[in-house]
């Protein structure tokens, strides 16, 4: 390799590296992050967390233990993301690291939830 190919490797990847750093580690990534959501399997549960509000990763899961109390019986009691995995988005990598349960979780589209409520009756519009 040329020496001038290779200063310029180095430059792009100490400006990458800072940049994961400043968007992960300062005021400036909690801006460019986006709010995650979860349902159930037909919608009849939700959770966005609002980073702004009270309602973050935390309150999840108690939120849906206290759901599943009070509608015993359902058929598929696991929480889905309805968020996609993008790990181009490097400004939210610290999230991936320390809340990986958030990522794991099976994802169901939109366009599931919705099959899933017509199929049990819940959107007929009588």
């Amino acid at each position: 390799m040329k020496k001038k190919t290779v200063t310029r490797v180095i430059v792009w990847g100490v400006f990458f590296s800072l940049m994961v750093w400043v968007t992960n580690f300062t005021i400036v990534g909690y801006f460019l992050k986006r709010n995650y959501t979860y349902s159930n399997y037909n919608g009849t549960f939700r959770f966005d967390e609002v980073r702004l509000k009270a309602f973050g990763y935390d309150t999840r899961d108690s939120s849906y233990a206290y759901f599943l109390r009070n509608n015993a019986g359902m058929r598929d009691e696991e929480l889905y993301r309805t968020f996609r995995l993008d790990p181009w988005r490097f400004w939210e990598w610290r999230d991936w690291v320390e809340h990986f349960d958030r990522f794991t979780l099976s994802y169901i589209s939109e366009r599931k939830i919705q099959r899933n409520r017509e199929s049990e009756g819940l959107d007929n519009k009588d």
